[in-house]
Protein backbone atom coordinates (compact mmCIF):
# COMPACT_ATOMS: atom_id res chain seq x y z
CA UNK A 1 0.00 0.00 0.00
CA UNK A 2 3.04 2.88 1.07
CA UNK A 3 4.89 2.25 -2.21
CA UNK A 4 1.66 2.50 -4.22
CA UNK A 5 0.87 6.03 -2.22
CA UNK A 6 3.97 7.18 -2.82
CA UNK A 7 3.24 7.63 -6.55
CA UNK A 8 0.15 9.89 -5.91
CA UNK A 9 1.22 11.56 -2.77
CA UNK A 10 2.76 14.51 -5.03
CA UNK A 11 -0.62 15.89 -5.20
CA UNK A 12 -0.85 17.18 -1.70
CA UNK A 13 2.72 17.02 -0.99
CA UNK A 14 5.15 19.82 -1.58
CA UNK A 15 9.24 19.42 -1.52
CA UNK A 16 11.95 22.09 -3.01
CA UNK A 17 15.13 24.16 -1.25
CA UNK A 18 15.62 27.84 -0.14
CA UNK A 19 19.09 28.97 -0.23
CA UNK A 20 20.00 30.61 2.82
CA UNK A 21 23.00 33.42 2.30
CA UNK A 22 24.71 34.14 3.74
CA UNK A 23 24.72 30.89 5.23
CA UNK A 24 23.63 29.97 8.97
CA UNK A 25 23.91 27.32 11.21
CA UNK A 26 21.00 24.95 11.53
CA UNK A 27 20.41 26.41 15.29
CA UNK A 28 20.56 30.78 13.73
CA UNK A 29 17.95 29.41 10.37
CA UNK A 30 15.61 28.11 13.02
CA UNK A 31 15.74 31.09 15.40
CA UNK A 32 14.69 32.98 12.20
CA UNK A 33 11.93 30.63 11.30
CA UNK A 34 10.81 30.28 15.23
CA UNK A 35 7.47 32.74 14.76
CA UNK A 36 6.23 30.79 11.82
CA UNK A 37 5.69 28.18 14.11
CA UNK A 38 4.82 29.49 17.43
CA UNK A 39 1.04 29.67 16.60
CA UNK A 40 -1.83 27.93 17.82
CA UNK A 41 -2.46 24.43 17.78
CA UNK A 42 1.28 24.27 16.59
CA UNK A 43 3.82 21.80 17.75
CA UNK A 44 7.64 21.34 16.86
CA UNK A 45 10.60 19.31 17.33
CA UNK A 46 14.08 20.04 16.55
CA UNK A 47 16.87 17.62 16.46
CA UNK A 48 20.04 18.44 15.01
CA UNK A 49 19.67 20.10 11.57
CA UNK A 50 15.75 18.67 11.27
CA UNK A 51 12.71 20.72 12.31
CA UNK A 52 9.13 18.62 12.12
CA UNK A 53 6.21 20.25 12.73
CA UNK A 54 2.33 19.93 13.10
CA UNK A 55 -0.40 22.26 12.82
CA UNK A 56 -3.55 20.90 13.99
CA UNK A 57 -5.92 23.83 12.87
CA UNK A 58 -4.33 26.42 11.98
CA UNK A 59 -6.21 30.10 11.35
CA UNK A 60 -6.47 31.64 8.01
CA UNK A 61 -4.17 34.54 8.84
CA UNK A 62 -1.71 31.56 9.98
CA UNK A 63 1.35 31.90 6.93
CA UNK A 64 2.11 27.99 6.85
CA UNK A 65 -1.93 27.33 7.39
CA UNK A 66 -1.76 25.18 3.46
CA UNK A 67 0.90 23.29 4.67
CA UNK A 68 -0.09 21.35 7.88
CA UNK A 69 2.80 19.19 8.68
CA UNK A 70 6.53 18.55 7.20
CA UNK A 71 9.80 18.40 7.80
CA UNK A 72 12.56 21.14 7.34
CA UNK A 73 16.09 20.66 7.16
CA UNK A 74 19.64 22.74 6.78
CA UNK A 75 21.70 21.20 4.33
CA UNK A 76 25.37 22.23 2.94
CA UNK A 77 27.36 22.00 0.77
CA UNK A 78 31.09 21.32 0.30
CA UNK A 79 31.57 24.74 -0.55
CA UNK A 80 29.69 25.94 2.52
CA UNK A 81 26.78 26.93 0.54
CA UNK A 82 23.77 26.46 3.07
CA UNK A 83 20.43 25.47 1.68
CA UNK A 84 17.10 24.56 3.47
CA UNK A 85 15.15 21.75 2.57
CA UNK A 86 11.50 20.93 2.88
CA UNK A 87 9.18 18.52 2.34
CA UNK A 88 5.82 19.32 3.45
CA UNK A 89 2.11 18.15 3.01
CA UNK A 90 -1.44 20.07 2.39
CA UNK A 91 -5.04 18.54 3.87
CA UNK A 92 -6.32 21.12 1.84
CA UNK A 93 -4.75 20.20 -1.21
CA UNK A 94 -6.16 16.60 -0.78
CA UNK A 95 -9.80 17.95 -0.09
CA UNK A 96 -9.68 20.04 -3.18
CA UNK A 97 -8.22 17.12 -5.36
CA UNK A 98 -10.88 14.87 -4.08
CA UNK A 99 -13.94 17.62 -4.06
CA UNK A 100 -13.75 17.05 -8.22
CA UNK A 101 -13.96 13.26 -8.13
CA UNK A 102 -16.89 13.70 -5.56
CA UNK A 103 -19.01 15.67 -7.54
CA UNK A 104 -18.08 13.57 -10.32
CA UNK A 105 -19.81 10.81 -8.36
CA UNK A 106 -22.50 13.27 -7.64
CA UNK A 107 -23.42 13.31 -11.96
CA UNK A 108 -22.98 9.76 -12.50
CA UNK A 109 -25.34 8.97 -10.26
CA UNK A 110 -28.02 11.91 -11.38
CA UNK A 111 -27.14 10.56 -14.86
CA UNK A 112 -28.17 6.98 -13.81
CA UNK A 113 -31.37 7.46 -12.52
CA UNK A 114 -32.49 9.74 -15.19
CA UNK A 115 -31.57 6.55 -17.63
CA UNK A 116 -33.57 4.72 -14.88
CA UNK A 117 -36.21 7.19 -14.98
CA UNK A 118 -36.35 7.02 -18.77
CA UNK A 119 -36.39 3.27 -19.49
CA UNK A 120 -39.12 3.15 -16.49
CA UNK A 121 -41.00 5.61 -18.83
CA UNK A 122 -41.03 4.48 -21.95
CA UNK A 123 -41.64 0.28 -20.56
CA UNK A 124 -44.54 2.11 -18.93
CA UNK A 125 -45.83 3.38 -21.91
CA UNK A 126 -45.11 0.48 -24.31
CA UNK A 127 -46.78 -1.35 -22.00
CA UNK A 128 -49.92 0.99 -22.33
CA UNK A 129 -49.64 0.91 -26.19
CA UNK A 130 -49.69 -3.16 -26.46
CA UNK A 131 -52.84 -3.63 -24.00
CA UNK A 132 -54.49 0.02 -26.05
CA UNK A 133 -55.00 1.79 -22.80
CA UNK A 134 -53.03 4.99 -24.18
CA UNK A 135 -55.04 7.70 -22.36
CA UNK A 136 -56.62 10.62 -24.51
CA UNK A 137 -53.31 12.64 -23.30
CA UNK A 138 -51.22 10.42 -24.77
CA UNK A 139 -52.57 10.31 -28.20
CA UNK A 140 -51.35 12.69 -30.36
CA UNK A 141 -53.15 15.96 -30.86
CA UNK A 142 -53.70 17.94 -34.09
CA UNK A 143 -51.77 21.18 -34.29
CA UNK A 144 -54.16 24.49 -34.05
CA UNK A 145 -54.50 26.44 -37.08
CA UNK A 146 -54.24 30.47 -37.17
CA UNK A 147 -57.05 32.14 -38.24
CA UNK A 148 -56.36 33.69 -42.02
CA UNK A 149 -56.87 36.90 -40.01
CA UNK A 150 -54.81 36.19 -37.12
CA UNK A 151 -51.98 35.08 -39.94
CA UNK A 152 -52.50 38.20 -41.91
CA UNK A 153 -52.27 40.66 -38.05
CA UNK A 154 -49.31 38.54 -37.39
CA UNK A 155 -49.96 36.36 -34.55
CA UNK A 156 -47.12 33.31 -33.23
CA UNK A 157 -48.05 29.85 -34.73
CA UNK A 158 -49.62 27.95 -31.87
CA UNK A 159 -47.39 25.62 -30.36
CA UNK A 160 -47.38 21.78 -31.43
CA UNK A 161 -48.77 19.97 -28.21
CA UNK A 162 -46.82 16.52 -29.55
CA UNK A 163 -43.20 18.40 -29.62
CA UNK A 164 -44.41 20.40 -26.08
CA UNK A 165 -44.84 16.68 -24.88
CA UNK A 166 -41.67 15.46 -26.35
CA UNK A 167 -39.96 18.24 -24.82
CA UNK A 168 -41.08 17.62 -21.49
CA UNK A 169 -40.73 13.38 -22.33
CA UNK A 170 -36.63 14.17 -22.90
CA UNK A 171 -36.45 16.57 -19.82
CA UNK A 172 -33.95 15.16 -17.25
CA UNK A 173 -35.71 14.89 -13.99
CA UNK A 174 -32.03 15.28 -12.57
CA UNK A 175 -29.86 18.12 -13.64
CA UNK A 176 -26.17 17.13 -14.04
CA UNK A 177 -24.77 20.32 -15.38
CA UNK A 178 -24.35 21.82 -12.36
CA UNK A 179 -22.10 18.99 -10.83
CA UNK A 180 -19.90 18.89 -13.73
CA UNK A 181 -19.16 22.81 -13.14
CA UNK A 182 -18.51 22.51 -10.00
CA UNK A 183 -15.83 19.37 -10.12
CA UNK A 184 -14.73 21.62 -13.23
CA UNK A 185 -14.09 24.49 -11.04
CA UNK A 186 -12.48 22.73 -8.19
CA UNK A 187 -10.18 20.97 -10.36
CA UNK A 188 -8.98 24.34 -12.13
CA UNK A 189 -8.53 25.37 -8.38
CA UNK A 190 -6.25 22.45 -7.72
CA UNK A 191 -3.97 23.24 -10.53
CA UNK A 192 -3.95 26.78 -9.52
CA UNK A 193 -3.50 26.01 -5.63
CA UNK A 194 -0.34 22.79 -6.66
CA UNK A 195 0.99 25.96 -8.55
CA UNK A 196 0.84 28.83 -6.33
CA UNK A 197 1.19 27.65 -2.90
CA UNK A 198 4.41 25.83 -3.01
CA UNK A 199 5.57 29.35 -4.48
CA UNK A 200 4.39 31.07 -1.26
CA UNK A 201 5.77 28.86 0.60
CA UNK A 202 9.51 29.31 -0.57
CA UNK A 203 8.47 33.11 -0.37
CA UNK A 204 7.76 32.94 2.71
CA UNK A 205 10.56 30.91 4.05
CA UNK A 206 12.91 33.35 2.47
CA UNK A 207 11.71 36.32 3.99
CA UNK A 208 11.38 34.86 6.92
CA UNK A 209 15.32 33.82 6.73
CA UNK A 210 16.15 36.93 5.73
CA UNK A 211 14.50 38.28 8.88
CA UNK A 212 16.57 39.46 12.28
CA UNK A 213 16.51 36.66 14.78
CA UNK A 214 13.89 36.00 16.90
CA UNK A 215 14.52 36.55 20.75
CA UNK A 216 13.44 33.09 21.05
CA UNK A 217 16.81 31.89 19.44
CA UNK A 218 17.58 28.20 20.02
CA UNK A 219 20.57 26.72 21.46
CA UNK A 220 21.93 23.96 19.44
CA UNK A 221 21.51 21.35 21.73
CA UNK A 222 18.38 22.57 22.82
CA UNK A 223 15.04 22.27 21.88
CA UNK A 224 14.11 18.31 21.88
CA UNK A 225 10.44 19.81 21.96
CA UNK A 226 8.99 23.01 21.48
CA UNK A 227 5.05 24.41 21.32
CA UNK A 228 3.62 27.50 20.16
CA UNK A 229 1.40 28.63 22.94
CA UNK A 230 0.65 32.95 21.51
Amino acid sequence: MRPALTYIEWLWRAEGEVPIDPPLSAAEAFARLDPLFRTPDTTYAVKGDTLTYVKHNPAAQDKLATFTSGTMRVARSEDGAAKLVFSVRSKALLMVFLAPLLFLAFAQVMSAANDWEKAAMEAERAEAKAAGKLKDDDKAKPKAELHPLDKMLGAPEPEDPSKKKDENKDKEKFETTPAYVLAGMFFLLFIVGRVLEPWLLKRTLRAALASAPSDSAYAGSQAELCSGTS
